[in-house]
């Protein structure tokens, strides 16, 4: 019996310290270091699962007010009561025991719902943003698809192929982006991730994210208790932080201008000082006429500037001015080689 009741203790101090964290995290004003004592506690798995739970619980209760369905043992609206620390505490401790019950209840309604998410897609050199049912927006870069998929616990969205740049708002619940082995998360801010094969890179434009591991793209959507299941490794982004992850793991953080990250909304591309085989796999991406280097002294040719995005013709013409190239051209490809010395 006493090993019950310890447990009981236990498991009601998580959800007390979950529901008190959840408050804090809601705060406009959140600092880089609120979230980093949060990582370290949330690094317990126990702990993470109360803060779901609590999460879960939260929406529920706020859905069940708006609705008018309050009786008298209903729950009263989120905000904690003014007077003491002591009094403020054993609120919380209340809420955080009620709420177990309710996520319990969840939990049994949906195991007979299954949500299918939705998709979204461009075709090369398309772009599309799409507003989503909490009012976040997504603009989709050409050749990208994605899934969307909202539940009671958290906002997902699954990053296929391509690049997006989100705009979210902020909610009750969590934003997470799964995107090639990698999970941004979110709960109000603004930030492009590029999935390419072999790499993802997330840049922060407004706001805090938090980047971590996952396994979610290769199981495609998955319930919300089969997930979450590994302590992945997280890091938190300020605004101009691009961080690029690569197939093994390895991770590189570094500094760009977010208005540069995103021009490509305007359906321009800025280079600084890339070489010409990175500036023609970009511009690829935008247009059903490819550019081919072939020749590895001329790829390896370093260049900057502004270029419009799908014309590809006025790219070479433009490169035609400063580096030696002649152009090729076979139906839907044009081939750059070197022009000779002599």
């Amino acid at each position: 019996m006493i090993d019950v009741m310890t447990d009981i203790e236990e498991d009601t101090g998580r959800l007390d310290a979950a529901a008190r964290w959840y408050s804090e995290l809601q705060r406009e004003d959140v600092e880089v270091e609120t979230w980093d004592d949060f990582l370290a506690w949330e690094r317990d798995p126990l702990n993470a699962a109360a803060f779901r739970q609590i999460q879960a619980s939260l929406t529920i209760i706020d859905r069940s007010l708006r609705s008018g369905s309050r009786s008298a043992g209903s729950i009263p609206p989120i905000t904690t009561p003014s007077g003491s620390t002591l009094r403020k505490r054993a609120w919380l401790s209340g809420l955080a025991a009620v709420l177990s019950f309710a996520a319990l209840g969840w939990w049994v309604a949906s195991k007979n719902t299954k949500v299918e998410p939705e998709t979204f897609t461009t075709l090369v050199g398309e772009q599309r943003t799409v507003t989503l049912s909490d009012g976040s927006t997504i603009t989709l870069n050409t050749d990208t698809s994605l899934e969307v998929l909202y539940t009671a616990r958290e906002r997902r969205v699954g990053l296929r192929q391509g690049q997006a740049l989100f705009e979210v708002a902020r909610a009750d619940v969590p934003f997470h982006v799964d995107a090639g082995g990698s999970r941004t998360t979110a709960l109000g801010t603004q930030f492009d991730i590029y999935a390419q094969p072999g790499q993802v890179a997330v840049t922060l434009l407004e706001g805090s994210v938090v980047v971590s591991a996952s396994t979610e793209h290769e199981r495609g959507f998955v319930s919300p208790e089969g997930s979450d299941t590994a302590e992945p490794k997280r890091q938190m982004l300020t605004p101009g932080d691009r961080l690029e992850i690569m197939q093994d793991g390895s991770r590189t953080l570094s500094r760009v201008e977010p208005a540069t990250a995103v021009q490509w909304r305007s359906g321009v591309l800025q280079f600084d000082n890339v070489t010409l085989a990175e500036a023609v796999a970009e511009l690829n991406r935008y247009s059903e006429t490819r550019i081919s280097v072939p020749d590895h002294g001329l790829a390896s040719e370093r260049l900057s500037g502004t270029f419009p995005t799908g014309e590809p013709e006025e790219f070479v013409s433009s490169l035609a001015l400063f580096l030696p190239v002649r152009p090729e051209r076979s139906e839907n490809l044009i081939t750059l080689m070197p022009i000779d010395p002599d």
